[in-house]
């Protein structure tokens, strides 16, 4: 990958400095510098069965992104996250997932990309962020999940976009691995390679899906690699004559394994406003093996984790959102997860308290409040979080 980024960077710049100097230099003017700041307090306990996990951090994303030159433009990143005050320590901030594996600050070139636009195309390489229902940014925490990749985009066809990619490293989920990983031992020595398809033809109807297959079923060490594909649907349609903001999702997904049987997630979730209030009902199976995505949380059941693979179960849940003023949410969630037999970790319920209100029209507070009760069964302990996250954007 750093090859073809590096040949893309060479190729570009050759093309450059045969053009009129000026112009690169009125593209480079053009560029725009954005800010995405976050000061950011996480706690985690686990009921007192090992030590809190705490952290307190400053950090987020600088970037800048140049003009256009001739379709095509570049874009680079600062990502980091740093200890604030010396609070707490580089141990009680390593289960926090904003900071590094080893409770290390976090620092690195995030984004370094090359883009190319023309017409109803996009091409795009280097470091980049990605947004597809089972690979995507998951942006939970100080930092997003960044790749390194190659993607092409099309919306040639009307209603549709059509995006294929190849992905081999990656950042880890919230980019607490601080430097881009080969991921061969999950992936396979040969990367993965995706399409990702939406289309809003139907009037009200939303329709995505996406497949991702590992292009080796080997790891660099010439081990089996556990999942061969991942597979994902999902359509939202909304009830236009029914109540306000009415609507209805599906969703349906799995794996093939390479050694076992094969794994598959479904879902349902309906929803309505009445007043100040949304609310909504949900629901979710999986079935036969582990479901697991790339790094995402597309499960309607799943507010937490959304990067790890699921046992088997089945999980009824729903949500209250109160817009008591302006700038303000309150959203109260709950859900149950029952593991099916044999299985004991996914059993559980959780109830979860998101809120948050914006101050000024580049930025907003927000305080989240969560409860994971494990089952007597379940091999996991109970843990509490409360985070509290100041988003600054210029």
């Amino acid at each position: 990958m750093k090859k073809i980024l590096l040949s893309a960077v060479a190729v570009m710049a050759m093309v450059s400095a045969a053009a009129a100097a000026d112009t690169i230099e009125g593209a480079l003017k053009e560029g725009t510098y954005s800010t995405n700041m976050r000061v950011f307090y996480f706690n985690r306990g686990f009921d007192g069965v090992k030590p809190r996990a705490r952290a307190l951090t400053a950090g987020g994303i600088m970037k800048y992104v140049s003009g256009d030159y001739n379709g095509a433009k570049v874009g680079f990143a600062y990502y980091g996250s740093h200890r604030l005050f010396g609070i707490y320590t580089r141990e009680e901030g390593r289960g926090t997932s904003i900071l590094g594996r080893n409770g290390e600050d976090l620092s690195f070139l995030g984004e370094a990309y090359i883009e190319y636009n023309n017409a109803n195309s996009m091409f795009k390489i280097g470091r980049q962020q990605l947004a597809t229902p089972l690979m995507q940014n998951h942006d939970l925490r100080i930092l997003p999940s960044v790749y390194e990749a190659a993607i092409f985009r099309n919306k040639d066809i009307q209603n549709t976009m059509v995006e294929v990619g190849y992905v081999q490293r990656y950042t880890g989920f919230t980019s607490k691995d601080n430097r881009f990983n080969d991921y061969n031992t999950k992936w396979g020595k040969d990367g993965l390679g995706y399409i990702y398809v939406k289309n809003t033809s139907v009037a009200d109807l939303t329709i995505r899906a996406q497949y991702i297959k590992a292009l080796s079923d080997e790891d660099n060490a010439g081990n089996t690699i556990k999942y061969d594909d991942y597979k994902y649907f999902d359509l939202k349609y909304k009830l236009a004559n029914v109540g306000k903001n009415s609507y209805i999702k599906a969703q349906y997904g799995g794996n093939a394994y390479n050694v076992g049987d094969d794994s598959t997630m479904y879902g349902v979730k309906a929803g309505t406003s009445f007043g100040m209030f949304d609310v909504a009902l949900l629901y979710n199976k999986i079935s036969d093996n582990e479901f697991k995505a790339v790094e995402s949380g597309p499960m309607y059941s799943d507010w937490q984790q959304g990067y790890g693979n699921y046992e088997p179960s089945e999980a009824i849940g729903g949500q209250i959102i109160a817009h008591p003023l302006a700038g303000l949410s309150v959203k109260v969630g709950y859900v149950d997860v029952a593991a099916d037999s044999g299985y004991v970790r996914d059993d559980f319920s959780e109830t979860n308290v998101d809120i948050k209100y914006k101050l000024t029209s580049n930025s907003k507070v927000r305080v989240r409040y969560s409860i994971k009760d494990q089952t007597d069964e379940s091999d996991r302990e109970d843990r509490d979080d409360f985070r509290i996250i100041y988003y600054l954007n210029f």
